[in-house]
């Protein structure tokens, strides 16, 4: 074994170390406050090693284009390995509905979740909630826009609204956009690309093509148009969230329990993973 193979072997089985003894603290912590699993399940995303790693199969990607913290997707996989080592400090139940029904922020206000992640983590996050999580409700809030005006017109609705909104947005359709993306990150991305089924893509490849619209976009839009469009997927998020909690009063059974669950957005259509 060569010098830089030993010295990353090693360096992979510190890290790991590392994720074990995180895993462990955060069980025995847990047993200790059971009331305030939130924060502390939150202190174990923000101090794991943020590398992407494979597990069970799958890759993990935490950060979408190199700097935008998805912590929900690194918390999943901390709340996997916690329901498959059988740990019930929390019950896995409760783990993903949090993650699954809370929001970017993790139901819990801005400021303490900024202290709990830390500095670098918090500006990662913001990217990820701009560049993914607001940008992907934009495209949604033009859809939506194009679609009323067919309404509005007396017209049925219509399969090419996505292609009017990424026109809109981007200009140009969106299976170009997508070749354009596959052809400067098929190397990057080659992982994600080889787990996506054949004719569609995975959610995490799709968090990424969302991040590269975004910064083509801020790249060749101007400041105030910039800022117009944030407002307007905002907006949008604000609809989502509000039409959620209605659904969710209006879907309870005698228990006070949830019978469905919304989620946030619905998939893109699917698009070949092939380039011509």
């Amino acid at each position: 074994m060569t010098t830089t193979a030993a010295n990353q072997t090693t360096s992979e089985g510190d890290v790991e170390t590392n994720r074990r003894q995180l895993l462990d603290d955060l069980i025995q912590q847990i047993e200790d406050e059971p009331s305030n699993w939130k924060p502390i399940f939150l202190a174990t995303v923000a101090a794991w090693p943020k590398q992407n790693e494979r597990t069970n199969g799958e890759t993990f990607h935490y950060f979408i284009g190199g700097e935008a913290f998805n912590w929900k997707r690194l918390a999943e996989r901390i709340a996997t390995q916690l329901d498959e080592e059988n740990h019930t400090a929390v019950p896995p139940s409760d783990l993903f509905e949090w993650l699954s029904t809370t929001g970017v922020f993790g139901g819990m206000p801005e400021q303490q979740l900024q202290r709990i992640l830390g500095v670098d983590a918090w500006r990662a996050h913001l990217n990820y909630f701009y560049g993914v999580h607001i940008e992907q409700c934009l495209i949604a809030a033009v859809q939506s826009r194009v679609q009323k005006r067919r309404y509005s017109n007396g017209l049925p609705p219509s399969d090419d609204a996505s292609d009017r909104a990424f026109l809109g947005l981007y200009e140009e359709t969106e299976e170009t956009l997508w070749d354009q993306f596959l052809d400067e990150n098929s190397l990057r991305l080659s992982d994600l690309i080889a787990e996506s089924p054949e004719e569609t893509r995975t959610i995490a490849l799709d968090e990424e093509f969302t991040y590269w619209l975004f910064k083509r976009r801020i790249e060749y839009t101007n400041a105030a148009q910039v800022a117009a469009e944030t407002r307007r997927g905002l907006d949008m998020l604000a609809r989502i969230n509000n039409a959620h909690e209605r659904r969710t009063r209006m879907l309870k059974d005698q228990d006070g329990s949830a019978l469905l669950e919304f989620k946030l957005m619905r998939p893109r259509r699917p698009r070949t993973l092939s380039h011509k």
